[in-house]
């Protein structure tokens, strides 16, 4: 729907004592660029998530019925452990590490320069550097002791909201969205692809007993904030500047 119809049709609708509100809200509802719709729908995503992820470490606060919910699931997982399946998510879980998102900053930001989008590699750092940031501040703000008792591997710092599952979510879901944005062929793989791995590291944080089932809800949740704002800066400066990213 254009911007001029919706406009026609808001007028046939609400009072001509109002034109600006009327002009405002054809402009939020047209879909014939990213301004629009498209990143209306966004800051409306951004808000439910971010309502989410407040009401989630309230609970943790409040020690409401979650809390009961982390220990039981924990446990459960503790019980039904094994050696095999601990040494592979083990290895899965690397993929949250420092360690694998300094390399794949590093990959990504020489990928994304021979490719002449430079502007994606500060928007990758953006989002990672403010993701990290974001989670320090997360964690030491609540303060919430890790399940060490039933830990796999000694890990320090604290617990809300996990790391790994937010640099999961962030890094991985905002290449993983160029990489669909970009390449014609394989979309469903890839996007599969990209899914799989974001829930197998944030997953195998809980499996190893480093993190509650709801740190990693946290981690998520804060990591969809991010990538959300990498798709916004994504899309307005490709709609700003269109030879930069084909």
């Amino acid at each position: 729907m254009t911007q001029a119809r919706i406009e026609q049709y808001l007028n046939n609708h609400l009072t001509t004592r109002y034109p600006a509100v009327t002009r405002w809200l054809a402009a939020r509802l047209t879909t014939e660029n990213f301004r629009g719709l498209p990143l209306t729908a966004l800051v409306g995503l951004l808000i439910i998530t971010v309502m989410t992820l407040s009401e989630v470490a309230e609970n943790i606060v409040n020690t409401e019925p979650m809390v009961q919910v982390d220990t039981a699931f924990t446990h459960w997982l503790f019980q039904a452990r094994t050696s095999s399946l601990s040494q592979f998510f083990y290895g899965v879980t690397w993929l949250g590490s420092i360690y694998a998102t300094v390399s794949a900053l590093v990959i990504g930001s020489i990928v994304l320069f021979r490719q002449h989008k430079r502007r994606n590699v500060f928007i990758l750092w953006f989002v990672v550097v403010g993701m990290g940031a974001s989670v320090q501040l997360g964690k030491r703000t609540f303060v919430r002791a890790r399940p060490l008792q039933v830990a796999y591997y000694p890990e320090t710092g604290y617990s809300f909201p996990s790391g790994h599952s937010a640099t999961a979510m962030a890094m991985y879901g905002l290449l993983g969205y160029w990489f669909v944005r970009s390449v014609h062929r394989y979309r469903r793989l890839i996007g599969a692809g990209a899914v799989t791995l974001i829930l197998s590291v944030g997953f195998s944080r809980i499996y190893l007993g480093v993190h509650f089932l709801s740190d990693v809800l946290g981690g998520y949740l804060l990591g969809i904030c991010w990538v959300i704002a990498g798709i916004v800066l994504t899309e307005w400066q490709r709609t700003t500047h269109q030879p930069e990213v084909g």
